[in-house]
């Protein structure tokens, strides 16, 4: 059985992960974006773009966080879950453009060579942004295991790689200023670019995983092997009491799995009988499947 928490609860913390993440991609765009135009890097600026999509992410996230816990109405018959696969899929490619527009600045800077006018500041200003990010990952990918939530998920990804991203940019800053120091000031215009290059082509990876996780529920693909194993699981246990199943559905929208199956029964069976079978059908699987929505049916063997 999966441990729970109530849905009051469960969106009073997204709410809460979703203002943390605000507030620290609004502070740290500012100090990237800020430093990054007073010592020219394209790195920084890369950084500073990064933050802006969190924050934007964000504030997509807290929309579709009040969405998702509407109940359905005669708009949307099922409910809002997919507001939750469609905010992933943005995210991700929101985090793919500013990569690709990087790799593109990145180039242009390799081609045209503009060397960053101060190392020590940025070096400092982007350690500091990492150990903030560290805080702020491990908070949001808590909460998001917590509330079960994918959007967290992606938005602590998105943590992820801002934070891996200040700490790379640290370095690379921390480099150029050794390199500097040592007087190879051919090489230290190089610096900045071809780190911005690396990065970008690195973190392209995390945010296409994501897409590529949440396109099939926006598709109505079936849902993962673990979760169709488990309805069909308790499908058999009610086998037994029936004469088979005539149609077995399975669809997932965000956290809520829809669940629609047909039984063969007995022409003869009484409305008690069929309506007590489906009852204890569906408490088995909320058992597994908290978030889940089902609909029984019965067709005469």
């Amino acid at each position: 059985m999966i441990d729970t928490i109530t849905l009051k609860e469960k969106q009073r913390q997204q709410e809460l992960a979703v203002w943390v993440s605000i507030y620290g991609s609004f502070l740290l765009f500012l100090v990237s974006f800020s430093i990054g135009l007073a010592v020219d890097s394209i790195t920084l600026l890369l950084d500073a773009a990064a933050s802006l999509v969190i924050l934007v992410v964000a504030l997509l996230v807290r929309f579709s966080i009040k969405k998702i816990h509407l109940p359905p109405d005669d708009i949307h018959n099922f409910g809002y879950g997919k507001y939750e696969p469609l905010t992933v899929v943005a995210q991700g490619f929101m985090i793919i453009a500013i990569c690709i527009v990087s790799i593109k600045f990145a180039i242009q800077d390799i081609i045209h060579i503009d060397d960053v006018h101060s190392y020590i500041i940025p070096t400092i200003a982007t350690f500091l942004s990492g150990v903030l990010g560290i805080f702020i990952t491990v908070y949001i990918k808590k909460s998001a295991v917590k509330t079960n939530s994918d959007m967290l998920k992606t938005s602590g990804m998105h943590w992820h790689i801002d934070t891996i991203l200040s700490f790379g940019v640290c370095a690379g800053f921390l480099i150029g200023f050794i390199l500097q120091f040592l007087g190879f000031y051919k090489i230290t215009p190089y610096v900045d670019p071809v780190m911005a290059l690396i990065l970008s082509l690195i973190l392209l990876e995390m945010p296409i995983k994501a897409i590529m996780r949440s396109v099939p529920e926006l598709l109505d693909i079936a849902p993962a092997q673990h979760i169709k194993s488990k309805v069909k699981e308790v499908v058999e246990i009610y086998m037994p009491k029936s004469f088979g199943v005539h149609r077995l559905r399975t669809r997932k929208a965000g956290e809520k799995v829809f669940v629609d199956v047909c039984f063969l029964v007995k022409p003869d069976m009484t409305v008690f009988e069929a309506e007590e079978l489906s009852k204890n059908f569906e408490l088995d699987l909320v058992k597994h499947l908290p978030y889940c929505d089902v609909v029984v049916y019965f067709k005469p063997a």
